[in-house]
């Protein structure tokens, strides 16, 4: 279960993760976009050009106003763009920030020819792997040659790959030719649970807000006590750390250099962010279900309680240097179970915290 360690392999295996992803968050009916008017995505001083998918903080801010304060507050404007193409847009020089996951970051710079600089943390990785309610296994060891059900081969699926290696010394999947120890289905990201449930897969590495219905019915559940890939990361590889992260914000070196400000402002606008989240979770999953992939009363109150108990968002965006050390290690985790050679190297990382230890 191998990639080959040059570069190539890695282009192949994110921009096929990145293409899936996009796809698969169009398809989940997150329809709401960034707040602000359309972007002419040029430079302009005092200004943030800022590209993000739909998010649900994102429009509670914009919409109870709370950017708009930032902005008045500040002096510096938010230029925002609502596209799945922000790899495009910062290859082209015409966003400052965008958000990726911090083991993506390498194919982000192989891609665009940039230099980049990790600044903030936003949630973890948090797909889980389930299996339904009637199986007896007890981990992935006991589905050995079964059905598994992935939305790609790649991207957070390359995380638990190399955490079943470590665990288990079973191949999940390889990039490099194929083999593995189980029948792969690769599978619609939305559609993975209910194929669970009607028996058509063994088990899957499925998102908990994509597998709601199944998971409050019961139909389905998951393996390792319900522990994301960031929860098992932790506990084997970097105790009490919250990544490998599904998303960090991600800004361009030579604009970090020259914008420290607006930089450390960035971070302050979304630590407003994340505390509205932490007060007000409820209110938010109610007001933008289609962030998670819920409609129906009963699904809403399933996640709201769900991610009371199974937060993914972290609690502050500034990170210090341990915790970028920590994060780090994910590539160290996937170079020794052969995920990736050992010509991959470790993005880039802006602490804006003292350590704490």
């Amino acid at each position: 279960m191998r990639l080959p360690p040059r570069t190539g392999a890695w282009r192949i295996v994110v921009a096929v993760a990145l293409a899936t992803v996009a796809a698969s968050v169009v398809t989940t009916g997150c329809s709401a976009g960034l707040g602000g008017p359309p972007s002419s995505r040029a430079a302009v001083d005092g200004e943030i050009r800022f590209t993000f998918a739909p998010d649900p903080i994102w429009d509670y801010m914009n919409e109870t106003g709370i950017v708009d304060e930032w902005q008045d507050d500040t002096g510096y404007t938010i230029d925002t763009s609502a596209t799945w193409d922000e790899f495009g847009l910062f290859a082209g020089g015409h966003a400052d920030i965008i958000s990726t996951a911090s083991f993506e970051v390498p194919y982000l710079e192989e891609q665009t020819q940039r230099e980049t600089v990790i600044i903030g943390r936003y949630n973890a990785e948090r797909s889980r792997i389930l299996i339904r309610e009637d199986d007896t296994a007890q981990s992935v060891e006991d589905l050995r040659g079964k059905r598994i059900g992935v939305f790609t081969t790649v991207s957070g699926t390359l995380v638990w790959s190399a955490l079943i290696k470590q665990m288990h010394e079973l191949n999940l999947v390889d990039a490099a030719d194929g083999d593995s120890d189980f029948e792969i289905v690769v599978a619609d990201i939305q559609n993975l649970s209910n194929l669970l449930a009607r028996g058509e897969i063994d088990a899957c590495v499925c998102y908990p807000d994509l597998s709601a219905r199944e998971l409050r019915d019961g139909s389905v559940k998951p393996l390792y006590d319900g522990k994301s890939s960031a929860n098992l990361f932790a506990e084997l590889d970097a105790p009490g750390h919250d990544g490998p992260m599904g998303n960090v914000f991600v800004a361009r070196a030579d604009w970090v250099k020259d914008n420290s400000e607006e930089v450390s402002a960035f971070l302050d606008l979304w630590n407003r962010g994340l505390a509205e989240w932490r007060s007000h979770r409820d209110e938010i999953i109610e007001r933008y279900p289609q962030h998670f992939a819920v409609s129906t009363n009963e699904d809403i109150d399933f996640m709201k309680q769900y991610v009371n108990e199974h937060d993914w968002i972290v609690d502050s965006v500034r990170f210090d240097q341990q915790w970028a050390e920590d994060e780090s290690s994910v590539f160290d985790l996937m170079r020794s179970t052969d995920i990736i050679g050992d010509d991959i190297s470790e993005p880039t990382f802006l602490p804006s915290e003292e350590v704490s230890r």
